[in-house]
């Protein structure tokens, strides 16, 4: 019997032995990276992937670096994305009102503050001792500095079409049907902290197929440092190296992460503003450069600099469109390579008081004496173009105890608008309401702007949200929202103005600490151009229906139930369905020092569009969200083993069988055969 079939056998017998085992001994409560549930309800949610990943790796780090409760700052708890703006100034007057906090169960007492956030905000804080703000010292920082140091390698087991063996002439004849460099992933992240003072870090990556060493290119593909210097006098912060900036609601700059319509109904307005530290493997979100941010009493003024070498297809003296993938695998990839210059510039004013914020943010970019010209179409004749681009945008915001007023209007180079607002109102505490409207002109242009809406582009939209949620016992939570969109103009896909509908609809009940279940129903209907018998843009609609069940049996045991059903209904045609199955189950051996996790998934689901994706725990600091399409068996173990207390060490193997087709990808990542292994490590030392 051959390799790949012991495999599948051998997941399958430890996965059927370790649940059957964990059934029959479980018994009482656990309480462990809470906020992963939070992670889990976002990337369910059609948010684009490396958005999540920035939001996973960032908790990731704040997790295993939590902050003193009572010394936590405005912008320390605006980097919690379900803390919204009236939680966290309730927790900030209650920690004024009443002076330190004794016990971490006080949270409860804050008003607004329900009993499901707490339980995400609980990993990333502790209550200490009361201490004055430090100012850097380069002495104490080398000798009570903490360095972590972080190795991650994947490889798949099978053959993929890009590595298949050829000669000298068939490379020549075709070079961009063969990787050039090796199939393992290979990532390497060191960081250096001391306190909320001094950060320094450096992250290099390899994707699979990329040369690591060879003749003309030696060590990572891609490489990022940051080293960031906090609390010297007005001057809050100084940023070097790789940064990312987000101000205002992200009409005029945004490469952080911005929440999307999810089942978090009411934390669609973005609160986080300012500039981190670009610390992933992500290489397209971020600025390269240098950046300040000064604050005196209720003022605070930021600014940053920046050059980079984007990819890009483009020649001596036009860019035609930049590539954003981040690989470098085949010689089509390497004559992209840095081909464009792009210099960015700009800051942002802020004044505010208790009630009260204003901003004002410019930014401008300029192409290194090249055009940006994509090639014209119909769907792209209001696309940015030109040597330059240019922004400027106003935020605000007005609140109170019991209600938020929030957005930003901004203006282009070229006179295009746009306006986001939010108005978010708490009559009671078992009731919160948000109404939002968005207008996004036709002509508006953004290079790096990233707002709320139904596309990722800031152009040709318009629409209304209204999202509740509703807590009519402790146990129960009910959320909804309903977004209506309008497309004024045509768009890639759609030859005529267009509209839709978005509504959700999630019914929450949580027994205990130990026991909580949710159903969730997702409708969109949106518009699409339709070529097959005749030329006509006609409506489309999927229905996406979840149940999922979160059990905690003991210290050592977890279980976590899902089902999803699919269905997708173009007009003129027959609907089609899409259906999984998924059972995981956690255990933690050896007084929590070793955790394996195991999952096993059926699925059902030959139509693409409906496709089903579902969360999986995967190594430290990265996110798996796989595509379960097609039909077959998804299994996955995971083993997390603390080998000393500055020592970790994951292991995550995973292995997928279809029953209906023979090979697994297209192109140069086709795989010939009926399933797909892979293995994944990581390595964590702190000293």
């Amino acid at each position: 019997m051959n390799f790949r079939v012991n495999m599948m056998k051998t997941f399958r017998c430890i996965f059927v032995l370790l649940t059957f085992y964990c059934f029959a001994t479980a018994q009482s409560e656990e309480k462990n990276n809470l906020w992963m549930e939070y992670i889990e309800e976002l990337s369910n949610n059609e948010l684009e992937s490396t958005l999540i990943e920035n939001l996973y790796e960032e908790l990731s780090y704040l997790s295993e670096h939590p902050f003193d409760l009572n010394t936590i700052t405005k912008s320390d708890l605006e980097r919690f994305p379900f803390l919204s703006a009236i939680q966290i100034e309730n927790l900030l007057y209650y920690i004024y009102k009443y002076g330190p906090l004794a016990t971490i169960y006080e949270l409860r007492n804050v008003e607004s503050l329900d009993y499901q956030t707490i339980r995400y905000f609980l990993p990333f804080v502790y209550i200490g001792e009361a201490q004055s703000k430090d100012t850097p010292n380069l002495r104490q920082a080398a000798k009570y500095g903490v360095n972590e140091l972080i190795l991650r390698m994947n490889d798949c087991f099978q053959q993929k079409a890009g590595y298949k063996s050829h000669t000298q002439e068939e490379q020549e004849a075709d070079p961009n049907k063969f990787y050039l460099g090796e199939k393992q992933y290979l990532s390497l992240r060191y960081g250096f902290q001391y306190k909320d003072l001094i950060q320094f870090g450096f992250v290099g990556e390899k994707d699979p197929g990329e040369v690591f060493w060879g003749a003309d290119h030696k060590g990572f593909d891609f490489n990022s440092i940051h080293f960031t210097l906090r609390h010297i006098g007005i001057l809050e912060s100084v940023y070097l190296g790789d940064y990312r900036v987000s101000f205002g609601q992200g009409l005029v700059v945004n490469t952080d992460f911005s929440l999307g319509k999810t089942a978090d109904v009411i934390n669609i307005g973005k609160k986080t503003s300012g500039i981190k530290r670009h610390f992933s493997t992500n290489e397209v979100n971020f600025f390269r450069g240098s950046a300040v941010s000064l604050k005196l009493n209720q003022c605070r003024i930021q600014l940053f600099y920046s050059r980079r070498m984007p990819d890009a297809t483009a020649d001596s003296t036009t860019i035609f469109t930049f590539k954003t993938d981040g690989y470098h695998r085949i010689p089509s990839d390497l004559n992209k390579r840095h081909q464009a210059q792009v210099t960015s510039m700009g800051g942002h004013f802020q004044w505010r008081n208790e009630s009260l914020d204003i901003g004002l943010t410019a930014m401008a970019a300029d192409f290194g004496g090249k055009t940006l010209n994509p090639d014209l179409k119909p769907y792209n004749v209001y696309y940015l173009r030109g040597t330059s681009s240019f922004n400027v945008g106003i935020n605000y915001a007005y609140q109170r105890k019991k209600y938020l007023f929030q957005g930003e209007s901004a203006m282009s180079r070229n006179g295009g608008l746009a306006t986001v607002n939010h108005f978010i109102l708490i009559p009671a505490s078992l009731l919160n309401v948000i109404f939002s409207y968005r207008n996004y002109g036709y002509n508006y242009q953004s290079l790096y702007g990233q707002s709320f809406g139904e596309t990722s582009t800031l152009q040709n939209e318009s629409g209304f949200y209204c999202g509740i949620k509703f807590f009519p016992q402790r146990q129960w939570e009910l959320a909804v929202f309903l977004d209506a969109f309008r497309f004024p103009q045509i768009k890639y896909g759609i030859d005529t103005p267009s509209s839709g509908k978005d509504l959700l609809a999630q019914l929450t009940y949580r027994a205990s600490t130990n026991l909580n279940m949710s159903l969730k129903y997702k409708f969109k209907e949106k518009e699409k151009n339709v070529t097959e018998k005749t030329s006509a843009v006609l409506p489309y609609n999927q229905h996406r229906w979840k149940y999922q069940l979160n059990s905690v049996q003991s210290a050592r045991f977890t279980f976590k139930t899902q089902f999803d059903y699919n269905l997708y209904h173009e007009s003129g045609k027959r609907p089609t369905t899409g259906w999984a199955c998924a059972q995981a189950v956690g255990y933690k051996i050896n007084d929590k020092k070793l955790q394996l996790d195991l999952s096993a998934a059926y699925f059902n689901a030959t139509d693409w569009n409906n496709r089903i994706y579902q969360y999986e725990k995967t190594l430290l600091y990265a996110f798996d969200m796989p595509v379960l399409y097609q039909k077959g068996m998804r299994y996955a173990v995971l083993l997390k083993w603390m080998i000393a207390s500055r020592l970790t060490f994951n292991v995550k193997a995973t292995l997928i069988h279809y029953f209906n087709t023979d090979l697994i990808g297209s192109d140069l990542e086709e795989i010939t055969g009926k399933e797909k292994s892979e293995i994944n490590c990581l390595f964590k030392f702190k000293f």
